[in-house]
C-alpha cells in the first residue's frame, strides 16, 4: 500500500480517539482511581476489544454490521447502564476500598473490553473507513491487516498517553483529596453512560 495512503488512515484514526467518549472517559477514571498502571490495564481491555471488532470487519463480515445496526440501540444502552454502574459504585466507594480490592487487574481490564465493544459507533466506523482504504487491484488480506495493525497502534498509543496523564495526576494528591479524586472518577463514569445512552433513548421514544 501507498505510504499516503497509510498516513491518511492513521490520521482518520486519531481524528476518532481525539473525541472524547466512553472508553476515554473510563480510561481517564480507572487512570485516576488507581494511577497509571490502572489505566494502562484498561487500554489493554480497551485494544482487545478493537481486535474482536477488527476481526469482525477484516474478515468481510460486514453484514454483521448491517445486521447489529438493529440492536445498536440495546447494545449502547447496555453499554451505558454498565458505565452508570461502575460510575455509581466508584461514588459509593469514594475514600475508602473500592469493591474491586487492591489489585482490580481483571475488573480493569474487563472495564476497557466491555466499553469497546458496547460502542457501536467503532464498528461504524470500522465498517465505513476501511474499504475505501482498500485497493481492489491487490490481494485485501495483506491490506487489511496493515490497516488493522495501525488501527491497533493508534488506539494504544493514545490511550497509553491518556492513562500516563490521568494517573500522573494523582501524583499530586494525598489524603483526603484522594476522595475528591473518587468523585470525579465516578462523575466520569456517570456521564460516560449517559452520553452513551442519549442517542438510544431518543431513538426508541
Amino acid at each position: 500500500m501507498a505510504p499516503e495512503i497509510l498516513l491518511a488512515f492513521a490520521g482518520a484514526c486519531s481524528l476518532l480517539f481525539l473525541k472524547p467518549g466512553p472508553a476515554m472517559s473510563v480510561i481517564v477514571a480507572n487512570s485516576v482511581g488507581y494511577g497509571v498502571r490502572g489505566g494502562l490495564v484498561s487500554v489493554g481491555g480497551n485494544v482487545l476489544g478493537f481486535v474482536l471488532l477488527l476481526t469482525i470487519v477484516g474478515f468481510g463480515l460486514s453484514w454483521i454490521a448491517e445486521t447489529m445496526r438493529n440492536w445498536f440501540d440495546w447494545i449502547r444502552l447496555g453499554g451505558a447502564i454498565y458505565l452508570i454502574w461502575l460510575g455509581v459504585s466508584r461514588l459509593r466507594s469514594a475514600g475508602r476500598l473500592t469493591s474491586y480490592g487492591e489489585n482490580p487487574t481483571g475488573e480493569l481490564f474487563r472495564d476497557g473490553f466491555l466499553v469497546a465493544v458496547a460502542n457501536p459507533e467503532v464498528l461504524l466506523f470500522l465498517a465505513a473507513f476501511l474499504p475505501p482504504f482498500v485497493d481492489p487491484q491487490q490481494p485485501a488480506a495483506p491490506q487489511i491487516l496493515a490497516l488493522a495493525a495501525i488501527f491497533i497502534a493508534v488506539s494504544a498509543i493514545a490511550g497509553s498517553l491518556l492513562a500516563v496523564l490521568a494517573g500522573q495526576a494523582r501524583q499530586f494528591l494525598s489524603g483526603g483529596r484522594l476522595t475528591l479524586i473518587d468523585f470525579l472518577s465516578g462523575g466520569l463514569l456517570v456521564v460516560a453512560g449517559l452520553w452513551l445512552a442519549w442517542p438510544s433513548l431518543e431513538s426508541l421514544t
